[in-house]
């Protein structure tokens, strides 16, 4: 006899070793579900429903299920679970027995979970063959009121049960109070939850009425729900499905009027900023390019930041502070040359302003004219600065006098007041967990968020607008007016700008179409300008600007595309360099209390 190779051994084992696995992972599945693998041959059924001493529904329940299971190890006894609560009320069973056929004790535990009481009857022994349980409970307020009568709709054979039933017989014993108090109205369903139809219930009068229901064959999946009522009244409700103005309707009341509050107050805060932006009766407002502020506090006034650092280097460009050049891009991966934005410094010394300092000095840390930047990745001095110049933004505003941080009194009365009114309205809504109140709960917490929202807005301070910062934000609205303005409006507007320098050859031109640039990035309106300004430089066939040189590398007539190109290419690289910031009817299986589930153990 041959030997087996030792590689072909090796692989024989490990297959051998995979089917072992697969095998056993497939008979644990299958054991998973087999413990439904059987049926019933009956179910029957008693209720006992009277009331206490409150005059509160109790119903004495005793199921009797005759399960037939296999002869083989399966199954060591069923599960049968029933709800936890009814119609807001609790209605766990209660005093849980259960026998077998001859009246022994049978072993089960209880578990509560996911809604339900479960009563898991066995023990570790595996069980074969015919087997009778005897479970008997109590049952707490099981008739609810509706606007016609008290009913008990109660679901009496599980639908949530994969197993088949052979017979099912149920009696239903009224007690004399609720028997003289019978409207006449009982109804039978069968089948499941989407599809029931109703089924025949016979009633024996006398002293205590007796309601009779048999079925034959129940598939798994079909229940039987039974809804008998009686006079409207009749039955005391437990204290969670009795009206309760002042859990059930009180607590809306509150948040609606906390919110009403907080909303007055937020509409104070938002005319004191509006009031602040528009106050410049103690200063005068000035027109043109302002002086000693850069394109980053501009974005601050005025609330637009769409490219600050980029915005900030053009500033410098167009100021003669640095040049914009292009150099090749020098890569093994490129098919055809390409170019990439590069900065040269010319002159530190037009800079004051801190907030350029602090950017220029992470461009170039030796601020020597010549030295040049080519945004390199991840370049860290370059991400330092532009961290800590737009963080500076924030407060420059303020340190300059054109913003103050401001508190309006009435609206944090408002906000607190707001907000001390929902404290109430949640220790309410906890009260009434428990209670079928969810429209109001759900309407109460969403509005409550929205409270909460206008209460802390109006509590904080606020940064508003000086007179000079107002002034100077009017001065900025103008800039953007002559940005988006047509070339006919443009040049009515710009002979305003007395303090703006003219070309020489032409003085009918203020020459501010390099200057604004850097403004229209910031408000994100580059795109009308650089058409603009290519348009203008076309038109009066100016030079290339010394900041760009090679605005005209392609003719004049691709001025505005070179344009676009260089204002895409420095915000890429820039981007790249920065951080990025019932009973009468109509009822249906599985519609009452009751029910819950059955199954295997």
């Amino acid at each position: 006899m041959s030997a087996i190779p030792a590689g072909k051994k090796y692989w024989a084992i490990c297959l051998g070793a995979l089917l072992l696995t697969l095998s056993w992972a497939s008979t644990a599945t299958a054991d998973e579900h087999t413990v439904e693998n059987f049926d019933y041959a009956a179910w029957h059924l008693s209720y006992d429903v009277g009331l206490d001493a409150d005059g509160r529904a109790v119903a004495e329940v005793t199921e009797e299920l005759h399960a037939e299971f296999p002869e083989f190890d399966q199954n060591r006894g069923i599960i049968r679970s029933l709800p936890l609560r009814y119609q807001s009320a609790p209605a766990a069973p209660e005093h849980i027995t259960v026998t077998d056929g001859s009246g022994a004790p049978v072993p089960f535990e209880v578990d509560n979970s996911d809604g339900f009481r479960s009563i898991l009857i066995g023990d570790d022994d595996f069980i074969h063959g015919s087997q009778t349980y005897v479970i008997s409970y109590t049952l707490h307020d099981v008739m609810h009121t509706t606007q016609q009568a008290d009913e008990f709709y109660w679901d009496i054979i599980p639908s949530d049960r994969p197993q088949h039933i052979a017979e099912v017989t149920a009696q239903i014993t009224l007690d004399a109070q609720l028997t003289a108090a019978l409207t006449g109205s009982a109804a039978c369903y069968v089948g499941t939850p989407q599809d029931s139809q109703a089924c025949d219930i016979q009633r024996t009068d006398g002293d205590e009425a007796v309601f009779s229901i048999e079925q034959a064959g129940l598939p798994g999946g079909h229940g039987v729900t039974v809804a008998i009522g009686v006079e409207p009244g009749t039955v005391v409700q437990p204290p969670q499905r009795q009206d309760n103005f002042l859990l059930d309707v009180v607590p809306l009341l509150i948040v609606i009027a906390a919110t009403l509050i907080a909303g007055g107050g937020a509409l104070a805060v938002w005319t004191m900023v509006r009031r602040h932006r528009h106050d410049t009766s103690q200063t005068s407002i000035e027109y043109g390019i302002p002086s000693q502020v850069n394109p980053l506090l501009a974005g601050q006034l005025m609330g637009k930041h769409h490219n600050p650092i980029v915005a900030t280097i053009l500033d410098l460009a167009v100021r003669g502070v640095v040049r914009i050049e292009e150099i090749p891009e020098t890569s093994r991966w490129l098919k055809q040359a390409e170019t990439k934005p590069m900065l040269r410094l010319l002159d530190p010394q037009l800079v004051d302003d801190p907030q350029e300092h602090l950017l220029l000095r992470g461009m170039f840390p030796n601020l020597q004219p010549g030295e040049t930047f080519d945004f390199p990745k991840n370049s860290k001095p370059f991400m330092q600065a532009t961290q800590a110049v737009v963080k500076d933004s924030t407060t420059t505003a303020l340190d300059r006098g054109y913003q103050q941080n401001q508190r309006h009194p009435g609206a944090a009365v408002a906000g607190w007041t707001a907000m001390g009114l929902l404290i109430p309205a949640v220790v309410l809504l906890i009260l009434g967990t428990s209670r079928d109140n969810t429209p109001m709960t759900v309407a109460s917490i969403m509005l409550g968020g929205l409270c909460l929202i206008l209460s802390i807005t109006c509590v904080i301070k606020h940064r508003v607008l000086t007179p000079r910062g107002a002034a100077l934000r009017r001065q900025l609205e103008s800039l953007e007016q002559v940005i988006r303005a047509d070339d006919a409006a443009r040049l009515n507007m710009m002979q305003s700008f007395t303090n703006a320098p003219r070309r020489a050859d032409d003085g009918s031109y203020v020459y501010i179409y390099d200057r604004l640039l850097p403004y229209a990035v910031q408000f994100g309106l580059q795109k009308q300008w650089t058409k603009a300004m290519a348009n203008t430089y076309t038109h009066h066939d100016w030079p290339a600007p010394m900041w760009y040189p090679l605005m005209f590398s392609s003719g004049h007539h691709g001025a505005e595309s070179a344009l676009t190109s260089m204002l895409s290419s420095v915000s890429s690289a820039a981007s790249t360099s920065s951080p990025t910031a019932g009973s009468t009817g109509g009822g249906a299986v599985g519609g009452g209390g009751g029910g819950g589930a059955a199954g295997g153990r």
